[in-house]
């Protein structure tokens, strides 16, 4: 998967290095310079603020997601997990686009998903990954883990430590 990442990321770092201002640094400080999410945190992006939708009922909840309230979490959804005997029927559901936005809804501040317009969302939710690093995984840039949401927040909790450099 990371080969997959370093693939199509390669494509806006192409694009980033021929900006004149851009040339004398490296991919994460375009990115940066630029203000720019990498193409993984776009689909993560992207993925919150889809579940937001489904929230607060501006797309069909065709899913059948189940939304809850906690007083700590703010809204939630509950994890969708396989019910099946077969260990990786379940890993493959527990692994879905489905699962794993659920996961990053989760993950994102009471404020974020408690905002009552899109606008307002996408605002908190940038300043919100504003403090998580945006560093995709690029071939030779030394960093090749994933880059997602929520494996940096595993690392800020400390369960991910090796990646966490």
């Amino acid at each position: 998967q990371i080969g997959e990442i370093q693939r199509v990321e390669a494509i806006q770092r192409s694009f980033t290095a021929k900006i004149e201002s851009c040339q004398h640094l490296n991919y994460w400080q375009r990115l940066e310079h630029l203000g720019l999410y990498s193409l993984q945190r776009r689909r993560d992006r992207f993925r919150i603020l889809y579940m937001w939708k489904i929230f607060k009922g501006l797309v069909p909840n065709h899913l059948n997601l189940v939304f809850k309230e906690s007083l700590r979490r703010g809204p939630y959804v509950e994890r969708p997990l396989g019910k099946s005997t077969s260990k990786s029927v379940n890993s493959t559901i527990f692994h879905s686009c489905t699962s794993t936005a659920v996961s990053l809804f989760n993950a994102t501040p009471k404020i974020v998903k408690e905002q009552t317009t899109l606008e307002a969302a996408k605002r908190e939710l940038d300043h919100f990954l504003t403090e998580i690093p945006d560093r995709p995984p690029i071939k030779d840039y030394g960093r090749q883990t994933d880059n997602g949401i929520l494996d940096w927040l595993n690392c800020q909790r400390g369960h991910m430590t090796n990646m966490c450099s």
